[in-house]
């Protein structure tokens, strides 16, 4: 048996194909088609054409099939995307049954006698679409690993502080992490050995499920980690340059033929803060009379649950180190003072989990997180945006260190990457490199996302305090 062999047999059990998933979403697009025909030729819409026999959508359904099946193979709907988050899976859910549809369509023109219609091709799509992913969805919670999780982490810092608490959210409790600095690796697996056989041996014996290296891979760690993805048995992460990432994003250079970081000048970012202010004025306009009634009610709420004034200003700190008055419904008492051992907390993480000030309808304020509403008139002064870095008071600028010029560059956001990330629940270094991540790896996608995000976030009331 040769030395490839052995190891092959060493690692843990994977999932490197899932026909399950294959057969699952093969009946939810039979389904997603009989519903089509039945919505277009038997619901009272009008048919001017006259109708179609059914036996037509049946041979569809079986011409069009293996295309829809091999498009979300390739868009690895049977491979790799099962091994991501729920989310990262259901994000190229849409493209795959797009381009699907796309194909049926084409089909339709091409092959004499296929349905035609285009109304009914628009119910596939939709049909297909809420199907594939409540199965999907059901999928997860089905077929879920019953084992506890053991990550692997390699590396040290912030970062690799944020990534486990992150993951931990993620894996749930059950998670166990290890944790190596990079030459504790190099002592243990390595030394003058480069061969990734003691690595693998390790990873084996402690059941690793994960690893996420945010070292620079020595060539007996490359070869280990790239056995180890290759094989699709163990979940492989290498986070380029570690810390590198709070410098930006990582893009391919076609001049250097290398992925590489490069940050963005205050000049880039001024120019962002001008595209988002125009989206940040229409947004928060049409937001304003949308939840004019929800408006309402918080204004309600916050007046009757004690005396005082409806609504709450702070000091806050804005782009260009500007200061502005933040508005808040109020949420708390007037008066009332906090013990020492609560002084010293909040003053510690700028948050206090049992706060005696909070009022009943203030605590449902908070939790909704409807208590912000009136930040969309901030938005709209210009003092804020939809989507950005967590508006902290102006005492706060010192536990950002230098990164305190990067904060100032963007305003503050009524969302964000924090807020979809733990709110209250994370740690202060992790609200720094998050807001950090977000200011220097803004993108379109990435506010995006945060916005789509947002509801599942205020619903769940994880870190709402």
């Amino acid at each position: 048996m040769s030395n490839e062999d052995r190891i092959q047999q060493q690692l843990p059990a994977g999932l490197n194909f899932s026909l399950l998933h294959l057969l699952v979403d093969a009946g939810c697009l039979l389904l997603a088609f009989l519903a089509a025909y039945t919505l277009r030729f038997h619901s009272g819409l009008p048919v001017p054409l006259g109708g179609v026999p059914i036996i037509s959508y049946y041979a569809f359904y079986v011409i069009s099939l293996p295309f829809w099946l091999i498009i979300f193979g390739y868009h690895g709907l049977y491979f790799a995307r099962l091994r991501e988050s729920m989310f990262a899976e259901f994000s190229h859910i849409p493209a795959a049954i797009g381009l699907s549809s796309i194909a049926s369509i084409t089909l339709s023109f091409l092959v004499r006698g296929l349905p035609s219609s285009r109304l009914t091709f628009l119910f596939i799509f939709a049909f297909a679409l809420v199907l594939i992913i409540l199965a999907r969805w059901a999928l997860r919670i089905l077929t879920a690993n019953r084992t506890a999780p053991v990550v692997l982490m390699l590396g040290g810092g912030p970062v690799a502080e944020v990534l486990e608490s992150r993951i931990r959210r993620i894996l749930g409790k059950r998670a166990t992490f290890i944790r190596m600095a990079g030459d504790e690796v190099a002592r243990q697996f390595f030394g003058s050995h480069e061969t990734p056989q003691r690595f693998l041996d390790y990873i084996t014996a402690n059941g690793v499920t994960d690893v996420v290296c945010l070292l620079t891979p020595t060539p007996g760690l490359w070869q280990s980690l790239f056995i180890l993805g290759y094989e699709g048995r163990v979940r492989v992460r290498q986070i380029p340059a570690g810390e590198g990432l709070l410098l930006g994003g990582v893009k391919f250079s076609p001049e250097f033929g290398f992925p590489q970081i490069t940050p963005k000048s205050r000049h880039e970012l001024a120019a962002i803060r001008s595209v988002k202010r125009a989206a940040d004025v229409i947004t928060a306009g049409l937001a304003l009379v949308i939840l004019s009634p929800l408006f309402g009610i918080a204004a309600l709420m916050a007046w009757i649950s004690s005396p005082g004034p409806v609504f709450f200003r702070h000091e806050r700190l804005g782009a260009d180190g500007k200061t502005f008055m933040l508005l808040k419904f109020r949420t708390m008492r007037c008066g009332v003072k906090l013990t020492p051992e609560q002084d010293e907390e909040f003053k510690r993480t700028m948050k206090l989990k049992n706060d005696p000030r909070i009022t009943r309808g203030g605590n449902i304020l908070r939790k909704s997180s409807l208590d912000e509403l009136p930040q969309l008139v901030n938005i709209l002064r210009g003092e804020m945006s939809l989507v950005g870095p967590r508006p902290i008071v102006p005492e706060e600028l010192a536990k950002y260190g230098d990164w305190g010029r990067i904060l100032q560059s963007f305003p503050p956001g009524l969302t964000g990457l924090w807020q979809v990330s733990g709110r209250s629940d994370l740690t202060y270094r992790e609200r720094i490199d998050l807001d950090i991540y977000y200011i220097t790896n803004w993108s379109p996608a990435l506010d995006f996302s945060i916005i789509i995000r947002t509801p599942g976030a205020l619903m769940s009331r994880r870190g709402a305090y």
